[in-house]
């Protein structure tokens, strides 16, 4: 949520009101796709371990098809700066996925605290 006004200011001061607009359209579809399949891939998670790896696929190729119709979509508006678009996209995806990763490492906990090798004995 940091990153859209972030990106959405950085993009006015670079390209005017078109590039605000546009910076922002291109932050908050990749925002918003990421989270929805966020929340689709931990109820995937949740489910069957074997139907784990199909329901991935499922969440990842709606995730594109998704991100392509929105695209399909602006690609006809005249306000539309497509390179704010892509450059606050690919900035505001790479945010997101570092603070994922950031939120992964930090909820692991150690189950046996001294055992590197999972509690195997030598």
């Amino acid at each position: 949520m940091v990153a859209l006004p972030l990106l959405t200011g950085a993009f006015w001061a670079y390209a005017g009101e078109q590039g605000a607009l546009s910076a922002l359209a291109g932050a908050a579809t990749v925002f918003i796709v990421l989270v929805v399949g966020l929340l689709g891939i931990t109820a995937v998670v949740m489910g069957p371990a074997a139907t784990s790896m199909a329901g991935a696929g499922v969440v990842y190729l709606g995730q594109l098809v998704v991100i392509m119709a929105i695209v399909a979509v602006l690609t006809s508006v005249d306000w539309l700066d497509g390179r704010s678009f892509a450059l606050s996209a690919v900035a505001q995806t790479i945010v997101m996925q570092v603070g994922q990763i950031t939120g992964y490492v930090r909820a692991r906990h150690e189950i046996h605290p001294g055992s590197l090798d999972g509690g195997a004995t030598s």
